[in-house]
């Protein structure tokens, strides 16, 4: 299911870029290139590509997907952290940062910077992950509706020292309308946005339905999500959005 909806993802990132008929002389920054799906994809369209990831053995893929691909010469990958880039202001027409904002220590720092290096009128991809996702909502583990309770549990483990903090490690997650306001702040517009997928069905953070079954019901919600189905609209576990430096 993550990797249907990770897919699904990079093809709206693609269509976002590719809508925007940028010139071939732009510089493109990815920022968590991970495996450089996209950093080979663009590539392949002729951009020249600065691509970045904390992790050292995401970038030895990144660079052995280019060397499979014949993109060598047009992609420079390295380590690097989006809260202190490493790169002069106003240096890139296209920043893409996917699958980045959930593993921030500060949203509003990282934002600053990728505005930092954005040239004026540049464009920025990236991606929140919804708070308020369809598919957490009815699951008492994982709903924000009981984040309360959860809280409290965990205070009483750890003062019984029945648990490290590490066992309680969970990824930063946005309101929509919050993230928006952050971008708004960094001085980047939101012009353009999809919000998508649906699934894994849990409950108790059990699986409810079969892969395939769930497969199925992710593409018939975001069909409606698509057509701007109440609540479905604003329920997807991604929020892709499209901004422009002002």
């Amino acid at each position: 299911m993550f990797a249907v909806i990770h897919q699904q993802r990079q093809a709206i990132t693609l269509k976002f870029v590719n809508d925007l008929s940028l010139p071939k002389t732009t510089n493109i920054l990815e920022i968590g290139c991970g495996a450089g799906f996209i950093t080979v994809a663009l590539a392949k369209k002729g951009f020249t590509v600065e691509s970045l990831d904390c992790a050292p053995s995401m970038i030895k893929v990144t660079l052995e997907h280019a060397k499979q691909t014949g993109t060598t010469n047009q992609i420079h990958a390295s380590i690097g952290d989006v809260h202190e880039l490493a790169f002069q202001d106003q240096s890139f027409g296209l920043v893409i940062a996917l699958g980045v904002t959930p593993w921030l220590h500060s949203l509003e720092k990282a934002l600053s910077e990728i505005a930092r290096v954005l040239m004026k009128g540049g464009y920025v991809v990236l991606n929140a992950d919804n708070r308020y996702r369809l598919n957490m909502l009815l699951d008492p583990l994982l709903s924000p509706i009981f984040e309360s309770a959860r809280e409290w549990v965990k205070k009483e483990l750890l003062s019984e020292k029945r648990h490290e903090p590490a066992d309680f490690l969970c990824l930063h997650m946005y309101l929509i309308e919050t993230f928006n306001a952050n971008l708004q702040m960094a001085g980047l517009v939101n012009i353009k946005n999809a919000n998508l997928g649906f699934g894994p069905f849990t409950f108790l953070n059990h699986n409810i339905f079969p892969a395939e079954i769930g497969v199925k019901i992710h593409q018939k919600l975001q069909e409606y999500s698509d057509k701007g189905f109440p609540i479905l609209r604003s329920t997807g576990a991604q929020y892709v959005v499209l901004a422009r430096k002002e």
